[in-house]
């Protein structure tokens, strides 16, 4: 949050202000809604936010954070699983980089604080409107049906030409519903711009 909207006052707000996250406010936000796929719970977005507050840190320390490395640093300092040695190393790698550690963790927020922030002072509500609703729930089915195509052409091009007799190929997925009424076939996002099947729009006129 800028400083000329006028600062929040819960952890959230006064740790992303120190951190210099400006964009959080928007995305938190929009991924507690689901407005670009699969809505995050309370605990991601705690997740989400703290691992940016790391980057922060890990920046403003000049350490270079390569893929991976980010979720797995948070992971060292914050999972019950790791053992007391592996923190430890973790830690001690930090300060030598120059990383105020103890400072980075006291700034970390629970998934209370992420929603009393979304909810008092960004008034964001969880459930958006039924034309968003569906909206969201069309991207999230997008969303999940452009991963499988991914990974299914992945997985062809490893076995393509010795397992599989196969040159070229496109992988297209589309998810169908088929009404237990009347038995029509409709692809996914057909049936949401419809607002339903036929046949029960048509006992509604």
């Amino acid at each position: 949050m800028s400083s000329d909207e006028g600062a929040c006052d819960c952890k959230v707000g006064r740790v992303a202000d120190a951190y210099g996250l400006d964009d959080v406010d928007g995305e938190l936000a929009s991924l507690w809604r689901g407005e670009g796929g699969e809505s995050y719970s309370l605990r991601d977005l705690k997740e989400y936010f703290n691992r940016r507050v790391l980057e922060a840190a890990l920046r403003a320390a000049n350490v270079e954070v390569l893929d991976g490395e980010l979720e797995n640093t948070y992971r060292l300092l914050t999972d019950d699983d790791v053992s007391a040695g592996m923190r430890t190393q973790a830690i001690g790698r930090l300060e030598r980089d120059g990383v105020d550690v103890e400072g980075v963790q006291r700034d970390f927020v629970s998934h209370q604080s992420i929603h009393t922030h979304l909810r008092e002072c960004l008034d964001v509500e969880k459930n958006p409107e039924p034309a968003d609703r569906v909206a969201s729930t069309r991207n999230t089915v997008g969303s999940l049906e452009t991963r499988t195509e991914k990974i299914a052409a992945n997985n062809l091009e490893r076995l393509a030409g010795e397992e599989v007799a196969l040159d070229g190929f496109d992988v297209i997925v589309t998810t169908h519903v088929t009404c237990d009424e009347c038995g029509r076939r409709h692809e996914f996002g057909d049936l949401l711009e419809a607002g339903g099947c036929d046949c029960r729009l048509d006992s509604a006129e």
